[in-house]
């Protein structure tokens, strides 16, 4: 006999843990903060999860490997490799309205760096995301939108200049961090798009 089916399924979860992240950052982000969230109680996620901890694998483990999920959502609206590339890389940000919810997502990326089994995930995530970046110059020359000697030198310097761009728009950027990234990042691709 199978049990009761969730109510409330995994990605609600997650998205209930990177939006407590965003409000409250890593010191507001219990298990009863999450809970409340999803619509689920803290024993119910410690049934599921097993503890806060195991909780923040799952979520790690399910952000690594939906990296490539929103570079396909902006493919799916009939952009080209170049658009994607950038609207993806703006969607990974796109929660994130406020100074104060950049620096909650600064803050949550100190565990990531110092907790040994979340910084495998956060290294994951990061080698995906670039080659994503690669696959998408590369598409991009090919397409005839740029024309680049080696992609993946391409591909660190942007991902340089992206992850740069969202702690210099916290620091004294202006307007809203979406078009600040968008900006960066067609400055860094300029010298290499073809002329139409």
């Amino acid at each position: 006999m199978t049990g009761r089916p969730r109510m409330v399924s995994d990605d609600e979860v997650f998205q209930a843990v990177a939006d407590t992240v965003t409000d409250v950052g890593p010191a507001g982000l219990t298990l009863a903060a999450v809970a409340s969230r999803a619509g689920l109680t803290p024993p119910a996620l410690t049934q599921r999860y097993g503890s806060k901890h195991g909780l923040l694998v799952a979520f790690a483990t399910r952000e690594a490997g939906s990296v490539g999920a929103a570079f396909e959502q902006a493919r799916a609206g009939g952009a080209g490799p170049l658009d994607a590339l950038r609207d993806g890389l703006i969607a990974f940000t796109a929660p994130i309205t406020t100074r104060a919810g950049m620096a909650n997502n600064l803050a949550f990326l100190q565990l990531d760096l110092t907790d040994e089994v979340l910084h495998t995930h956060s290294v994951a995530q990061s080698r995906a995301l670039r080659a994503q970046l690669v696959d998408l110059i590369e598409e991009s020359a090919v397409a005839g939108e740029l024309k680049v000697d080696d992609a993946a030198d391409v591909a660190d310097t942007l991902y340089a200049v992206y992850s740069g761009a969202q702690l210099t728009w916290a620091i004294d950027g202006t307007g809203e961090l979406g078009p600040w990234l968008a900006d960066r990042i067609n400055r860094v691709l300029a010298p290499y798009r073809t002329p139409r």
